[in-house]
């Protein structure tokens, strides 16, 4: 696909306001959603219970959710010259996120994911559009990383675009490592602290033999070769286990979940990251910020798709657990 030139929307102006700033850079597409008892099999065709369309993208749901979190959001994207693109517009700024560095790609269509959730489960097939259409040199942040207390990307936008951006960030640099994908070492060693779930810290850190280890012994073995790769703090999600958090010190902390009935796990972690990039900019602790994004992760499993209102710091830190976490050195 060709690269998009230069683009054409002016330098965002500083944000005004006194809370920190979250930049998050990353794709923004709409999903199109069926909710079905089962899974067809191929060439197999089932009755549906009901569809949708909605906002999606990892970039998009974590900008939402970090907006919640109790500081000023912006999103960095790209997205098409469509409709589409004015309703992802519209439902991000109803979320309290700053659009103005939300570009138009002419002639590119919006990316856009085709989601099945069955059986508290889903699977879903992803179309990239604009997503995988960026300058090809120059700060994709568009000078919004200096601002910055919190910068976090994902990888449904080209790899180079994420470097850039951790090279423009001069706060903290948050990586969800989602799609999972082999990653350089120089942008593993910029990551302030490296997000992943259990199949995507595997496949980031070279731990693919994990069959019949603990999970959070698997993880924390995870951890430790990321951190000797350059990572500074590493955290796993762990579903109903909870989550690993190994901070810049090297200690490991359990945190247990959030019991919840599942419907959908679509956007869970992505409510987990971003309520947890939100915390950080705001001066909690990463174990507190941690905490907070369970709860959010806990309340998106609960809905079918990804949320597109989140509850707010009162209602997380109420869902909070007060079980006392296990520590490792």
């Amino acid at each position: 696909m060709p690269e998009a030139g230069p683009s054409s929307a002016p330098v965002p102006e500083p944000l005004t306001g006194t809370s920190p700033l979250v930049v998050v850079i990353g794709s923004v597409n709409i999903d199109h959603v069926v909710v079905a008892d089962a899974f067809p099999s191929p060439g197999e065709t089932l009755l549906g219970r009901t569809a949708y369309v909605t906002l999606g993208g990892k970039g998009a749901n974590q900008a939402a959710a970090a907006a919640s979190g109790g500081v000023r959001t912006a999103m960095i994207a790209r997205v098409g010259e469509d409709a589409e693109a004015d309703r992802a517009r519209a439902r991000l700024v109803a979320g309290g996120v700053d659009v103005e560095a939300v570009t138009t790609v002419p002639g590119a269509e919006t990316g856009s994911a085709w989601i099945t959730t069955a059986a508290g489960d889903n699977t879903i097939v992803v179309v990239a559009g604009a997503n995988h259409q960026w300058p090809s040199e120059g700060d994709p942040t568009e000078g919004l990383g200096t601002q910055a207390a919190v910068v976090l990307a994902q990888l449904e936008i080209p790899l180079d675009i994420v470097r850039r951006a951790a090279d423009a960030c001069r706060g903290r640099f948050l990586l969800n490592a989602a799609p999972a994908a082999e990653l350089p070492d120089d942008l593993i060693a910029r990551c302030d602290v490296l997000i992943v779930n259990e199949h995507e810290q595997a496949v980031v850190s070279g731990q693919l033999e994990t069959e019949g280890t603990p999970e959070a012994a698997a993880a924390r073995k995870a951890h430790d070769a990321l951190r000797a790769r350059g990572a500074k703090a590493v955290v796993t999600t762990l579903g109903e286990a909870g989550a690993l958090v190994t901070d810049a010190d090297g200690l490991s902390t359990v945190l247990p979940a959030v019991p919840a009935t599942v419907v959908d796990t679509t956007g869970a972690g992505d409510a987990f990251a971003g309520v947890l990039a939100a915390r950080l900019a705001a001066g909690d602790s990463l174990l507190d910020a941690a905490r907070l994004g369970i709860a959010a992760g806990s309340l998106a499993v609960q809905v079918s798709g990804a949320p597109q209102q989140h509850a707010d710091l009162a209602t997380l830190r109420a869902l909070t657990p007060t079980t006392p976490p296990t520590e490792e050195d």
